[in-house]
């Protein structure tokens, strides 16, 4: 506490110094648990707890903490409100903070009120936190730190500019959405510049718009920041979910997901809960995986079954590409397919997308790299020689480049005066209702084979249904910020795959025969 109690110094964690034991000492000395069996009890940190929050509080050679923002993606029923709450007050009332700022915050009242309500429950019965702690409706302060405030706000209720805040602890941030929700975020994020060593602690379970909301451009962003693509050393990412294309109903899978799987949720649990929610509740509830709205293309777990390491795309054979170029700050993908008896192997070659989320300086300065994707065709028609279509009666070598070319149509013409097989795809309805059509019946079937790509398997659950008077297109929501274009390279390629490879001409002499005089 402040002013009040002293804690142990940091130490080390692993290689890097951390304030987790700190932390840690904290919790399990002042805080009790607030509900189920061990309420009123001291708070026993569960292990996969205590590594995290010694991963979060690791500090630089400044002797400050590296990380200031957080993203925890947690399975409901795992502790997370009580952690969330015990790490507040620690904020409070341990962090050497000066007249330090907490804010518990969520979309809604109710929602708001869970960690904050953990974290009254906690002080008032607390024999070393309740002394010092005054409780109130919205507000926990301390009594000997002026200034020093725990405070609940919402979204909905909205909250004013110009707070200096220590600590943010967001809770399920997947249900910030809107106007309003995203301008909460910002005003409770942009109030913590002034302080010493911010943290902005994010933490929720998964959402289903992946691109259209705060929540899900975190989530990517820090996936990215976790497979090394964007160096930011503050930005600090734990996601437990169950592996992709894993079935939901198998007790391995409820583990690989649920840190707290066996202490405080348990395999009757979820049983229960498969009886009582759909599978893509079950999925994001409780293995905290993205999964598409409910106006989703493709019925669920139907492009995950088509997943198929086993299959690969073989040189020797003729490839169709499908290539979705974007306008700037967008995204532009491109994928390879090829018919391999009755199936079609589709990859994901290539998706450029803005590294930078919505509001970041560089956001508006990116570009999509025409260069780069020209460069990256030329790669693609060395790498696949075999004939693939025929243009003005010749057989042209390599793949067969699918475009639009409202969008590409310089770029295109270049290549094709390298030797590049560059053919229109204009993405009206006459052609695109087809490319669809084609494109659902292999997946529904079966017949086609990915490699469950991460990046694809996204765009694939961003797209939604566009009745046309043709049919069926895939599209997405207008005004929608969510990303598709891998899924319509994908469905190009896939749909120009089962186009057999024109046949090999033979000469006048095997027409003819050979003739003697």
């Amino acid at each position: 506490m402040t002013a009040t109690l002293t804690e142990t110094p940091s130490t080390e964690s692993g290689k890097r110094r951390s304030q987790g034991r700190r932390v840690c000492q904290f919790i399990e000395k002042h805080c009790v648990h607030t509900n189920g069996q061990w309420i009123g009890r001291p708070f026993r940190l569960l292990p996969w707890q205590r590594r995290l929050i010694y991963e979060l509080f690791e500090v630089g050679e400044d002797d400050l903490r590296r990380h200031r923002w957080a993203l925890l993606g947690i399975p409901k029923k795992n502790g997370k409100t009580e952690l969330a709450a015990a790490i507040g007050l620690y904020f409070l009332v341990a962090d050497g903070e000066p007249a330090p700022l907490v804010v518990c915050a969520a979309a809604s009242d109710e929602q708001a009120d869970l960690v904050f309500g953990a974290a009254k429950t906690m002080v008032t019965m607390s024999p070393t936190l309740s002394p010092l702690c005054q409780v109130f409706d919205r507000e926990i302060l301390v009594k000997d730190a002026p200034g020093a405030r725990l405070r609940r706000v919402s979204a909905v209720a909205g909250t004013n500019d110009g707070l200096n805040i220590h600590a943010v602890i967001a809770d399920e941030l997947h249900e910030w959405t809107g106007t309003r929700g995203e301008g909460v975020w910002n005003v409770l994020t942009n109030g913590t510049g002034a302080r010493r060593q911010p943290m902005v602690l994010q933490i929720t379970t998964a959402g289903h718009d992946i691109e259209g909301t705060v929540c899900g451009r975190q989530y990517t962003y820090g996936k990215r920041v976790q497979a090394g693509e964007v160096d930011d050393p503050r930005y600090f990412f734990r996601w437990w979910e169950a592996p992709e294309g894993s079935d939901h109903r198998d007790p391995a899978v409820w583990e690989a997901a649920n840190p707290s799987y066996g202490v405080l949720v348990h395999p009757e649990f979820f049983r229960d809960q498969l009886t009582k929610k759909d599978e893509a509740t079950f999925r994001r509830y409780f293995l905290d995986q993205w999964v598409a709205s409910a106006m989703a293309w493709l019925p669920f777990g139907v492009w995950d079954g088509c997943a198929d390491d086993a299959y690969v795309i073989d040189p020797a054979r003729p490839v169709k590409v499908g290539i979705d170029i974007s306008r700037n700050q967008d995204a532009t993908a491109v994928c390879v397919a090829q018919m391999q008896g009755d199936n079609v192997v589709l990859r994901l070659s290539k998706c450029w997308e803005n590294p930078y989320p919505p509001g970041h300086s560089l956001h508006d300065a990116w570009v999509v790299p025409r260069e780069e994707i020209k460069a990256h065709l030329r790669d693609l028609f060395i790498r696949y020689p075999v004939p693939a279509t025929e243009i003005d009666g010749q057989v042209m070598r390599g793949p067969e480049f699918n475009y639009d070319p409202w969008q590409f149509d310089e770029a295109a013409a270049d290549l094709s005066g390298e030797g590049l097989a560059m053919v229109e795809m204009g993405q009206n309805d006459h052609r695109m209702v087809p490319v669809a059509g084609d494109f659902f019946q292999l997946i529904s079937t079966g017949r086609l084979k990915h490699d469950g790509n991460p990046t694809l398997s996204r765009h694939i659950g961003n797209v939604t249904p566009d009745m046309r008077p043709r049919g069926v297109r895939i599209s997405k929501p207008k005004g929608s910020k969510r990303h598709i274009d891998a899924a319509v390279a994908a469905a190009i390629a896939a749909h120009r795959a089962l186009v057999p490879p024109p046949a090999p001409k033979r000469s006048v002499y095997e027409e003819r025969g050979i003739r003697t005089l």
